[in-house]
């Protein structure tokens, strides 16, 4: 069918229809029409079908001057065929019809010096120029000067290739110098294949090349390795280094330091530790990249296991028991962190496990509070807004943002992040604020009969600290300055929806900070401390509720207002009354709490 025609490529097949049409013919001896032809009669205009096509085909069209002025050279004559009266007539019709640079660098591209010098003859190419390039060109060897040319038209991997070539021929190239242009080392070693594989990144082609030379296959992998970490690939790098022959140690330790792999860096480091000295460091660079991973500045792992892997590291390489607690209670690890000090002996670290657990839970107890107040404020905002948002759907109205939701606006990509948000609001919690309360108040918590928490002690119960313990310290953090000149959120507006359903998911408690929770819950019923989990648990069933509820009404009250519009249109004689729903509605009627886990809830069923 016609509508399957790409009329994209119409002139080229026009142009290689043509093309295919004269050189029959002329193999013919005749045209179609019966007249009689020679060899060479469409020359010039399949000449014209080569440099029409998109892009020119230039060096065929090179070739066939070419090959026509050899087989039309007198026998016996002197002068080179390509400098005969048609074939330079060819050459400048040639170059009428293409640019004379661009021919010129095609027959430069065909390692054939003739031509192109024929080629620059017939243009307005300056002999100054290209002259001395030919020149230079035929006196070096054959394969060199094509590494050469490729260099100068940036064919960077056939220069590669002809370079190695040059090598492993041994050319001679005494006598010849450097272009005068050329900032490469000169020669055809390994050297300079080197400097033109790091300097275009042709580590593919070069281990192709040099794969069976055992020297320069380990050169070019370190090479590669290196060019990965700087390209920030360093799980890549590691791989490298590690299937270098032999391995790059000290390579794949820096890229597994870079990506925050911890085993394969300390696995390594003690394959090489063959002295005391050697594991001293080894102990000093545990303590660094404890640190590293702690801040989040290596690896891309979840807050939880950034800490656990840094307290892993501190009591297997540094034995700093301390440090490795502190670790386990930002990571909000409270069994692990106890069962540590439990083995080291350490009822001041078991008593610290459980206190920082403790003021975990209260700072709990006193977010639900605010969670459940702001859910339902801007649960009701939501219903008004998405009212608003249905209207204009409705009248005509519509914005993008009410079709399609775009994740990326301008709120600061609340709808996508508040998820991610929900999660590690809690959390985020313990490592600054929660902990630092330990720090700052006591260790000593009671509770009363209502959920309200009274701490008593001072500040010098806490006698631990190290530069890995959070408690107090992240509590002097400067609170961040309001940006100022921030767009204000026009009312109803697609983007006040986007806002108001991001501070809902902010404010639903799911995954990981939920079992962050429940584990809280059934720390403390393990540890004597029934009272904090029952509080805990009752507190955090009680936001689940007032969420569910929020929800359920709200639903329902939309329900009953769209029935409602539905009976009114009907009497006012609308047959049918369009039923608008958004994108966005079922992901936020679905907004729950998580359950806690059947074990807690059996648990409490009975206690």
């Amino acid at each position: 069918p016609s509508s399957d025609f790409d009329y994209t490529t119409k002139v080229n097949q026009v142009c290689q229809m043509l093309r295919q049409i004269m050189i029959q013919a002329e193999r013919d001896g005749q045209t179609k029409g019966g007249r009689i032809i020679s060899d060479g009669h469409f020359l010039l205009p399949i000449l014209s079908t080569f440099a029409k096509e998109n892009p020119p085909q230039l060096e065929a069209a090179l070739s066939l001057i070419q090959t026509n002025a050899i087989s039309n050279q007198p026998s016996g004559g002197r002068k080179p065929p390509l400098f005969s009266e048609k074939a330079q007539s060819s050459i400048q019709y040639l170059a009428f019809l293409a640019n004379y640079e661009l021919l010129f660098d095609t027959a430069l591209g065909m390692y054939d010096y003739d031509l192109a010098r024929a080629v620059a003859r017939n243009s307005q190419m300056d002999p100054k120029v290209y002259l001395p390039l030919l020149k230079r060109l035929k006196s070096l060897p054959e394969i060199y000067a094509r590494y050469e040319v490729d260099l100068r038209l940036k064919r960077y991997e056939s220069a590669l290739s002809n370079l190695a070539k040059s090598g492993e021929q041994n050319e001679n190239l005494e006598g010849a110098s450097p272009a005068a242009d050329d900032d490469n080392i000169f020669g055809n070693g390994l050297e300079q294949c080197m400097s033109l594989i790091e300097q275009h990144k042709l580590h593919r082609l070069g281990l192709e090349l040099f794969g069976d030379q055992s020297a320069s296959r380990e050169r070019i992998m370190k090479s590669l390795g290196n060019r990965l970490l700087e390209e920030r690939r360093p799980k890549t790098a590691l791989s490298v280094f590690l299937a270098t022959e032999p391995k790059d140690i000290e390579g794949a330790k820096r890229a597994a330091r870079s990506s925050g792999d911890w085993r394969s860096f300390f696995t390594l480091s003690m394959e090489q530790a063959d002295s005391e000295d050697s594991k001293a460091q080894i102990a000093l660079a545990a303590a660094d990249i404890a640190e590293e991973l702690s801040n989040g500045m290596k690896g891309n792992y979840p807050n939880r296991d950034r800490y656990a892997f840094a307290a892993r590291i501190l009591l297997d390489y540094c034995d700093d028991v301390i440090s490795a607690v502190d670790m386990f209670i930002s990571a909000q690890m409270w069994s692990e962190s106890r069962r540590v000090a439990c083995l080291h002996s350490r009822q001041d670290l078991m008593k610290k496990s459980i206190d920082s657990a403790m003021s975990y839970a209260q700072i709990c107890l006193a977010e639900f509070e605010d969670q459940a107040v702001t859910f339902k404020k801007a649960n009701k905002r939501y219903a008004e807004v998405i009212r608003i948002r249905k209207d204009a759907v409705r009248d005509g109205d519509a914005l993008p943002g009410d079709l399609v939701h775009d994740a990326a606006d301008e709120t600061g990509s609340l709808f996508s992040m508040a998820s991610h948000a929900s999660n590690t609001s809690l959390a985020s919690n313990l490592s600054g604020s929660s902990v630092g309360s330990i720090a700052s108040t006591s260790s000593v918590i009671s509770v009363s009969a209502t959920s309200t928490f009274s701490l008593t002690g001072t500040e010098h119960d806490i006698k631990h600290k190290s530069k890995f313990n959070k408690l107090g310290r992240d509590k002097k953090k400067k609170k961040k300055k309001k940006k100022s000149g921030k767009k204000k959120l026009k009312p109803g507006s697609p983007e006040e929806l986007n806002f108001v359903i991001g501070n809902m998911k902010e404010n639903c408690i799911f995954d990981e900070a939920r079992d962050v929770i429940a584990e809280t819950i059934e720390f403390l019923s393990q540890v004597g401390k029934l009272a904090f989990a029952r509080e805990l648990f009752d507190g955090y069933n009680q936001l689940k509720g007032e969420i569910a509820s929020s929800q359920k009404e709200r639903i329902e009250k939309s329900t009953a207002e769209q029935e409602e519009a539905e009976r009114i249109a009907r009497r006012e004689g609308q047959k049918d009354h369009e039923k608008i729903v958004l994108p966005v509605e079922a992901e936020v009627d679905a907004l729950r709490c998580g359950d806690l886990p059947v074990a807690i809830q059996d648990l409490f069923s009975f206690l």
